[in-house]
């Protein structure tokens, strides 16, 4: 009798425990992220590096410069 007991409270927990069949929907695809920045006209992109200076300020490149450094203010030099 016990046997049976533990069976049928077995049983009754794998049926309570089962998941319930959830009906796929069809879905809409997401749209599309926004499109990239534009590059610049000239296609010169300088790394984001910086330089520090002497006076302990910082410069970046300069793509006009070739992507030299811009110089160093008061310094002299670069």
């Amino acid at each position: 009798m016990i046997k049976f007991l533990v069976a049928a409270s077995l049983l009754l927990m794998l049926v309570a425990c089962s998941p319930i069949p959830v009906q796929t929907v069809a879905r809409k695809p997401s749209p599309a992220g926004p499109p990239p920045p534009p590059m610049p006209d000239d296609g010169i992109v300088c790394a984001a590096d910086v330089k520090l200076c002497p006076d302990g300020s910082t410069v970046s490149r300069n793509p006009a410069r070739g992507c030299a450094f811009n110089p160093c203010l008061g310094a002299g030099t670069q």
